[in-house]
């Protein structure tokens, strides 16, 4: 998923995902990955900084529903800032195994989290 660069926009969007997570069956796995933009704010057309926080609301709302992995390194970077924007949520159902942030050789402006689960 791609949620916005505007934080009311990705506060409404998790708080939407949570609904529809709601209507799905316990004993379903869920999976949500991406770029989450936390911290991120838009300063104009193709322009964004980042802002490191202890929380982020849009993840305090996805984890009343799913467990986050607890990575921490930047996956993003620009000529205005870096964080770590991009991770996955995941069911209880589901176990995570390994995590890892991947070098994608500057073939985008984002490493890429790569994650093992038993399903």
């Amino acid at each position: 998923m791609h949620l916005s660069t505007y934080r009311d926009e990705r506060i409404l969007a998790c708080k939407e995902l949570n609904k529809i997570i709601d209507k799905i069956d316990d004993d379903e796995i869920v999976i949500v990955g991406g770029d989450f933009n936390v911290g991120v704010t838009r300063l104009g057309s193709g322009r964004y900084t980042f802002k490191k926080q202890e929380e982020y609301e849009e993840y305090k709302i996805l984890g009343e529903k799913l467990k986050k992995l607890p990575n921490t390194e930047d996956t993003w970077f620009s000529k205005l800032g870096q964080g770590c924007i991009d991770t996955m949520f995941y069911s209880d159902k589901v176990e995570l195994l390994t995590y890892k942030t991947v070098d994608v050789e500057n073939r985008s402006d984002h490493k890429a989290i790569y994650a093992e689960f038993n399903i």
